[in-house]
């Protein structure tokens, strides 16, 4: 008699402890609902990036065009572009 006793108490446990632990995700999820979203609208809204950011610039030198975007991207103003007009230049 005593096995049966401690597998409904055993079982009980369990069944308190799944409670709990439904009931612990369905508070987290209540907390997240309550908030705003953070939905921006890429081409009309971009976001601010923070002074620290530390991401990298995507830069190839065979394609640049001395257009000075990735000097006025960086943040800590790394890149530094001394570019010269060269009019001699002739197309075949």
């Amino acid at each position: 008699m005593f096995p049966m006793v401690t597998g409904f108490m055993n079982y009980g446990h369990q069944t308190v402890r799944a409670i709990r632990y439904i009931g612990q995700g369905f508070m987290i999820t209540l907390s997240h609902a309550n908030r705003l979203p953070l939905t921006s609208q890429y081409p009309y809204e971009k976001l601010i990036t923070s002074e620290r950011f530390c991401g990298r610039i995507h830069f190839e030198f065979d394609k640049c065009i001395a257009c000075e975007v990735c000097v006025r991207v960086c943040p800590i103003d790394l890149p530094v572009v001394d570019w010269k007009l060269e009019t001699e230049i002739r197309k075949n």
